[in-house]
């Protein structure tokens, strides 16, 4: 008998979801198997978080069934953030996730350069100067190689219309790597990785009176009504985008969702030009894949023999397609329909898998606990072979009936490698950036966020096929208030410290005491603590012993450090010695109700700043206070009294 391995990851690599991921219900099966039928790509360019057209993401991921993504340059580190304090590199880290979360609902796929938000520019000169052109140029080349759009849609025109140097040089870049992808001379190295490609279109998406101040009609260019109605969602593309853009919460950008015809236009920028869509000789079938006949007509016959109330009836038949769909030799569509099928599959049987620790933090050496389990709630006839988590110190072969509705839950202590690396937002491990993000990773480049560290692989045999069902090994607690809660899985240092303030400031002569708190993510570890002055400033004790018996243990230590005969300034770093390492890591943890729990992992450090005052000119301060605002902290420790206010208590009298 044949025997096909399938592979499910339930998780992908780029993950966007902070729990395992639920069956898709019978309306998105619907669409879908529709989807599955359409062989088309579409990518959307601009600089920011919160730049993107989500009604235009929503209407051709949902209503065209396209391929759809979003390529911004920036992660928005420059922006404002209005449900916090974070700022720079961190505020970064909470509009990714925003960004990621919008993509959660209007379907469409996320990308990023490695350029940083450095605020406003004036002009894309300046822009692209401080950046590199280049290296984002290469960037942007990069993504559309592994996407491969076959349009390119632009949120800003080349001209400066855009009004921000990020915003046209988004534009600027997207149509010079739009002439550049399909050159094998541009970037080669890439070329070990992904193949030349070239769009056949690239568009501005234009507004109507910009469009009017350069003399131009709208009757004559590309007009698309977002405002459509999907009858399997029951809400209008313009409806489920407005939920999309709310995500972007640091921003204050929550939205009304628009119920009626909703028009945008649209501008050939290059390449071909459509009549009246962007797609015009565009081939969206299978026809565009060699031999492809047998799959598209077993999707087509499983699409017209879904049967709402039991999806699993079709489940032979896509078996079958995915057969087929593996023979076929076009790699770039058989991998992306081939996990839109396969997502199909394990909907269709109602599978649900979890991997769940106690714990959320993690070390080198640490053994912990992993409960998983699978549950088939359909009645197709499926054998649980085998469920394997990644480092798990004892076998788990299996050989059992997945019985509708009975689950099945193993437990296996995994211990992970004393080299295995720290994990947290990938384009912040090398530290030290400007105006670009470190990567040394080719590959790394363009994805959204950092893999999960540990997965569990479930393997199951139906009628002689065996499939993989695959997802991240997460930490699961429940919230009396919130219900069943999900978080990454890190991998940390074994002690981590953190500085009371990131900046000290010192007026000249004193003597100031410094405050570090370390915890630690292990037990039984014993060594020392120190703080290092890059500019050898004299720091007291040299040293403090440290012992911790638990895990989660916490303690406090202070140190002295004198300003005299010292340079203005100078940074100061926390360095634990353990065993035979030298451990210097902070530990930020961004928790919002809206993102998912985001672990940051920075050099444990802090600034120091000596001020020559002789007496201060005044005692009493009142502040009025700004988003993100750390300045009263800082006055205070210069010896103002201040009295804080916000916008609450001010009137206009």
């Amino acid at each position: 008998m044949l025997r096909i391995f399938l592979i499910i990851t339930v998780l992908s690599t780029l993950s966007i979801f902070s729990q395992p991921k639920e069956c898709l219900n019978s309306s998105e099966i619907k669409l879908s198997l529709q989807k599955l039928n359409v062989l088309g790509t579409v990518l959307y360019i601009a600089a920011h978080p919160d730049d993107e057209n989500t009604q235009f993401l929503t209407y051709f991921n949902y209503g065209k069934k396209l391929r759809t993504g979003y390529l911004s340059l920036t992660r928005g580190d420059g922006g404002q953030n209005l449900i916090g304090d974070e700022q720079g590199d961190l505020l970064g880290v909470i509009r990714t996730e925003e960004l990621l979360q919008a993509r959660n609902i209007d379907g469409a796929e996320q990308f990023f350069t490695r350029a940083v938000d450095f605020g406003y520019s004036k002009t894309p000169e300046e822009t692209l100067s401080k950046w590199g052109r280049n290296e984002i140029l290469s960037d942007v080349v990069w993504v559309i190689r592994k996407f491969r759009p076959d349009v390119i849609v632009t949120r800003f025109p080349t001209t400066g219309l855009g009004t921000h140097g990020h915003h046209t040089a988004s534009a600027i870049l997207a149509v010079e790597a739009f002439n550049l992808s399909n050159d094998q001379n541009s970037f080669p190295e890439q070329l070990k990785y992904v193949e030349p490609w070239q769009p056949k279109s690239i568009y501005w998406n234009a507004w109507a009176p910009a469009l009017t101040s350069m003399g131009i009609s709208t009757d004559t260019i590309i007009k698309i009504n977002f405002g459509e109605y999907n009858r399997l969602f029951g809400k209008s593309y313009t409806e489920i985008s407005a939920d999309s853009r709310t995500m972007h919460k640091s921003q204050g950008f929550g939205d009304s969702g628009r119920r009626e015809n909703y028009y945008n236009f649209f501008l050939n920028i290059d390449g071909e030009v459509g009549r009246d869509e962007l797609f015009n000789g565009i081939d969206l079938s299978w026809n565009r894949v060699a031999g492809s006949e047998k799959v598209s007509e077993l999707l087509s016959k499983a699409e017209q023999e879904f049967d709402i109330e039991n999806p699993g009836k079709i489940i032979p038949v896509l078996i079958k397609a995915y057969n087929e769909m593996m023979k076929l030799e076009d790699v770039y569509w058989v991998n992306v329909k081939g996990k839109e099928l396969l997502r199909i599959i394990s909907s269709c049987m109602g599978i649900w898998i979890e991997a769940i620790t106690q714990e959320n933090l993690l070390s080198p050496g640490s053994v912990t606990n992993v409960k998983a389990g699978i549950v088939n709630r359909s009645d197709v006839p499926l054998t649980l072979k085998s469920i394997t988590i990644d480092y798990q110190q004892t076998d788990s072969s299996l050989n059992s009936s997945l019985l509708n509705g009975s689950m099945i839950y193993i437990d296996r202590k995994i211990s992970i490698p004393e080299n295995h690396s720290y994990t947290q937002p990938y384009w912040l491990a090398e530290e030290s950036h400007s105006d670009i993000y470190k990567v040394s990773d080719q590959q790394l480049i363009g994805q959204a966020n950092t893999d999960f560290p540990v997965y569990a692989s479930f393997k199951v045999e139906y009628e002689g096929s065996k499939i993989e069902f695959k997802t991240p090994v997460f930490f699961k607690d429940v919230d009396p208030v919130k219900g069943e809660l999900y978080k990454r899985i890190e991998i940390v240092p074994e002690v981590v410290v953190n500085f009371e303030k990131d900046l000290y400031l010192m007026k000249n002569g004193e003597v100031k005491e410094i405050t570090v708190f370390a915890k630690s993510n292990k037990e039984n570890i014993n060594g020392k603590i120190r703080l290092v002055s890059d500019d050898n400033w004299e720091v007291t004790p040299e040293f403090y012993d440290i012992s911790f018996v638990n895990k989660g243990e916490e303690k406090e230590f202070k140190f002295l450090i004198n300003s005299n005969g010292n340079s203005i300034t100078s940074n100061i770093k926390a360095q634990i010695e353990i065993a035979n390492k030298i451990l210097s890591n902070g530990i930020i943890t961004l928790d919002y109700p809206h993102i998912q729990t985001q672990t940051m992992l920075p050099e444990a450090s802090a600034k120091i700043l000596k001020l020559d005052l002789q007496k201060l000119p005044f005692s009493k301060v009142a502040y009025i206070l700004g988003s993100g605002d750390k300045i009263p902290e800082l006055l205070k420790d210069l010896g103002f009294s201040v009295d804080v206010f916000t916008d609450q208590p001010l009137t206009t009298e």
